[in-house]
């Protein structure tokens, strides 16, 4: 968006974005993008996460990194090229309600679920941000959402402004989506990807069990209360505990590579890859 620009080198959105640790709340902040009903509507009518999780989570790191990693031209090119694929993500929803993806109060929420996770993973995974830290970041990702068109003023203009929001959100916004009750049951179940569906399923099962089951327990146990008492979701004692073991153990194993190679993946892949092809307007849209 003209008016803005990519994320400087060694700013703290460009610091925190691409460490590794955040990879491990990814099905945390896709479960609370598609508990808004704007977002979980245009997921089920528009998104083939279901078909191909793998590709849609290569296709949203890619983006990702691309918007913050890519530099000022590869940087706008993405951004514009995510609006245009939201423009013909619109429809009506199970209840009625008609939907558009770049319904701004949705657009923002998309952006901010994930500055939110990105603080939370840094917190669970490695050390929390201090207060200077944590303001700097949020500055940076103002900008980063003007980049990517949500308008300012559906971003709150300081970090506790925004956890007031946010829990505001979490309140009186959002539901126990249909998206939100099948990806939450895809993260039980994982699809085998494509190079594997020879495999046999009780193979792949025995395979994926643990990682399926901490996956699941990890997204559950991190989301806001009043959205699990909503979805009748439970967390027992020995849930959380297990949770925070593995919290520690990555905290542990994490803290041993240094942070320049922590975030080196996320900086390589729009260097190494190519742009994400332009959308193609057909009724079924890979969503980013």
């Amino acid at each position: 968006m003209q008016g803005t620009a990519a994320p400087r080198r060694g700013s703290e959105v460009w610091r925190r974005f691409g460490d590794i640790r955040g990879l491990g709340l990814t099905a945390h902040v896709l479960a609370m993008q598609v508990a808004h009903p704007v977002v979980g509507a245009g997921v089920v009518d528009h998104s083939d996460y279901q078909h191909d999780p793998y590709g849609r989570f290569n296709r949203t790191y890619r983006s990702i990194t691309t918007v913050v990693y890519g530099g000022a031209k590869r940087s706008a090119a993405e951004a514009e090229r995510l609006r245009v694929l939201h423009r013909g993500i619109r429809g009506t929803d199970e209840f009625g309600r008609k939907y558009h993806a770049l319904d701004p109060g949705a657009y923002a929420w998309v952006h901010l679920t994930l500055i939110k996770a990105v603080a939370d993973a840094h917190a669970m995974f490695g050390r929390p941000m201090t207060r200077p830290q944590l303001h700097a970041y949020y500055a940076d990702s103002l900008c980063l959402g003007r980049l990517l068109g949500v308008r300012a003023r559906d971003m709150p203009p300081t970090w506790p402004e925004f956890l007031a929001y946010y829990d505001d959100m979490v309140d009186n916004t959002l539901e126990n989506t249909r998206a939100l009750r099948e990806f939450l049951d895809s993260l039980q179940h994982p699809a085998k990807p494509h190079a594997l569906r020879r495999l046999p399923d009780e193979r792949w099962r025995r395979l994926t069990g643990h990682s399926a089951r901490m996956t699941y327990l990890t997204t559950v146990a991190t989301l806001p209360k009043p959205l699990r008492d909503r979805c009748g979701l439970v967390v027992t004692r020995e849930e959380a505990d297990e949770v925070e073991r593995f919290a520690r153990r990555v905290r542990t194993a994490t803290s041993l590579v240094p942070a320049p190679a922590r975030r080196a993946p996320a900086i390589l892949v729009p260097r190494v890859l190519p742009p994400l092809p332009a959308p193609r307007q057909r009724p079924k849209q890979h969503a980013p």
